[in-house]
């Protein structure tokens, strides 16, 4: 199995954006008290002095970094958000001109606290991984049956893609950008990777979520990604064949249940698809099958 693949591990969905404890050497990110990320010391010099702080409780020692906005009343020394957002815009710009952002994607993400009722911040993807904050994903297994065998589509990721160019994943995924809800970015996801029309799009099934946090190297520095998986599944026809649309895919192949798990074994593959794809894997190998007569 390779290495990718071994280091994945169940865990349950948490009940919201927020977590605890930073890697070490990491700083937390906090915003109207809560901790929403982890900063890593490669990028704390690279912070924006107009919207974030270095702040160290004297009586612990503890230090930690804060988010100078998020209240919707001009508070004495807080952004309102809409003032927040729009400088967050402005240094992603600054530090994407300058190339610290290999990653650009031009989308919007909200981040949410702990009640997750509203956004509290939007702010450029690719500056995500840096701050340590959620991105929200959804993973479609893609799967038939030819035959009388189960066949699960996988993908390789296109040599232009930002994160994991050229590994194996599954056929569609994608983040939640702006206010999408998870069942639009699936069906967008889908006619944009595989030209699934969105009558078959809509056929798929929820069947979880996972959370994945790792350390990982982005750019010219060591960041903490951490991704929250909503997991569809989707059978189509036999005879389905992907239309790729927008160049994030290589190639694609429907393979059999033994060929996708020797795969892991000998192809690089992203983390969050081969954990999403074994467990398709495990539910087909414990469905039902009719009995045969004769």
């Amino acid at each position: 199995m390779s290495d990718a693949v071994s280091r994945i591990t169940p865990a349950e969905a948490l009940l919201s954006g927020v977590f605890a404890d930073p890697p070490p050497g990491f700083l937390t990110l906090k915003v109207r008290n809560q901790t929403i990320g982890a900063i890593g010391p490669d990028w704390i010099p690279y912070l924006d002095p107009l919207l974030f702080r270095i702040v160290e409780d004297s009586a612990t020692t503890e230090r930690w970094i804060t988010l100078l906005g998020g209240d919707r009343r001009s508070a004495e020394g807080l952004l309102p958000v809409a003032e927040m957002n729009h400088r967050l815009a402005r240094w992603a710009a600054q530090l994407q001109a300058g190339g610290r952002l290999p990653g650009w994607r031009d989308e919007l993400i909200h981040i949410y606290g702990s009640d997750e009722s509203e956004p509290m911040m939007s702010i450029e993807r690719s500056l995500l991984r840096p701050l340590g904050l959620l991105l929200r994903t959804v993973q479609i297994n893609v799967h038939t049956r030819q035959d009388g065998q189960d066949r699960i589509w996988v993908s390789e990721r296109a040599d232009s893609k930002p994160v994991d160019p050229g590994c194996l994943d599954t056929l569609v995924g994608g983040g939640i950008v702006g206010s999408e809800t998870p069942l639009e970015t699936l069906t967008r996801e889908c006619a944009e990777e595989a030209g699934i029309e969105r009558a078959l799009a809509r056929r798929a099934r929820p069947v979880g979520a996972i959370d994945s946090i790792a350390l990982v190297r982005d750019g010219f520095a060591t960041v903490l990604h951490r991704e929250r998986l909503m997991l569809y599944d989707l059978k189509v026809p036999a005879d389905f064949e992907p239309v790729f649309q927008d160049g994030e895919i290589k190639a694609a192949w429907a393979l059999p249940l033994p060929a996708v798990i020797d795969s892991m074994a000998t192809r690089p593959w992203t983390r969050e698809g081969a954990w999403a794809t074994r467990d398709l894997i495990r539910r087909l190998d414990a469905a039902p099958r009719p009995s045969s007569r004769g």
